[in-house]
């Protein structure tokens, strides 16, 4: 039996599928365009409702680390899976699969999407949120999207380049692409993957501030904002792991903790000081480690060129 491939992660995360109308309209007695696949798909999205690149409130408001200059962002990532998904459509196009109809990226974007985590990186920072979901994640991220699939048979075999329906390689004569119409996608574009280096500067310069004394200092004063509201924590993420995260909603007490938690950071000047000690490291490191980040930032800008060239090409048709 052939393995089924769900596709999901940050492609169904970031690309649900959407019904789109799209009109047109022809000369009197001819049949109206029809929009290509590419059309429809960035007709789809609203940039609009994309999340912002840093916080746009609470006391992490506007910040930003040196760091994420080299990391991948979601527009980096939605322009990549669409460029992957126009590829996919006319690989399988030429197979005849003219309704191939993969999700369009960008339709219904997560709340957040932050890889230094800037949100939380310092433990909760939003006062609001902390009111209503304690240290849980607000609803609408906490759903996982549905996986996608190619329909099974045919259109499934061209997908992924295997299965019955595939003779000597080939589909009704044409020859299928080696690892299917998916593979050959990944062939055109690239990969658009965090580089070793960047990983390790967003990881370490973390564990390295924790180490700085002006952090030890605040968190000492947080620590004891704590506890003149009834609470007994050493450190600012130990109050989000007292609490079961996994459950549908807060609980009352998990609410009181935040909140108070959150309230003790303002008053103390956690965030702002540890965020300053943590990009005052991080220039430190990109500075050591400056060729091998720029060669893996120009790697990256070289995936994102492809696929603003796919995207325009698409766009032209």
């Amino acid at each position: 039996m052939r393995k089924r491939h769900a596709l999901t992660g940050l492609f169904a995360a970031a690309a649900l599928v959407a019904c789109v109308a799209v009109s047109a309209t022809g000369g009197v007695g001819e049949a109206p365009d029809e929009p290509s696949p590419q059309t429809v798909a960035a007709n789809a999205v609203d940039e609009s409702k994309w999340p912002s690149p840093t916080p746009e409130r609470g006391l992490a408001k506007g910040l930003s680390l040196p760091v994420e200059k080299y990391l991948v962002g979601y527009t980096d990532v939605v322009q990549w899976q669409r460029a992957q998904r126009d590829l996919w459509v006319s690989c399988m196009v030429q197979f005849g699969f003219e309704k191939f109809n993969p999700p369009i990226p960008g339709v219904n974007p997560p709340v957040e999407f932050n890889d230094a985590n800037m949100p939380r990186r310092y433990g909760a920072s939003d006062a609001t949120q902390a009111a209503k979901y304690g240290y849980h994640l607000p609803p609408e991220q906490m759903d996982e999207p549905p996986a996608w699939e190619p329909a099974a048979g045919p259109e499934e075999a061209v997908f992924l380049g295997d299965g019955p329906e595939l003779s000597g390689g080939t589909y009704n004569g044409v020859t299928v692409p080696e690892g299917g119409c998916r593979a050959e996608a990944e062939r055109q574009l690239g990969h658009l993957t965090q580089g070793e280096s960047v990983s390790e500067v967003n990881a370490s310069s973390m564990t390295e501030s924790l180490q700085r004394p002006a952090v030890q200092n605040v968190i000492a004063r947080w620590a004891a904002c704590m506890k003149t509201k009834g609470y007994a924590f050493d450190d600012p993420y130990k109050p989000a792991e007292s609490f079961n995260l996994s459950t549908p909603a807060a609980s009352a007490e998990e609410i009181e903790v935040a909140t108070a938690d959150v309230a003790c950071k303002g008053e103390t000047g956690v965030i702002s000081v540890w965020y300053a000690e943590e990009t005052s490291i991080q220039k430190q490191q990109i500075a050591a480690k400056k060729s091998s980040l720029d060669a893996e930032l120009a790697e990256k800008n070289t995936v994102k060129a492809a696929a603003q060239g796919v995207i325009s090409e698409g766009s032209d048709k």
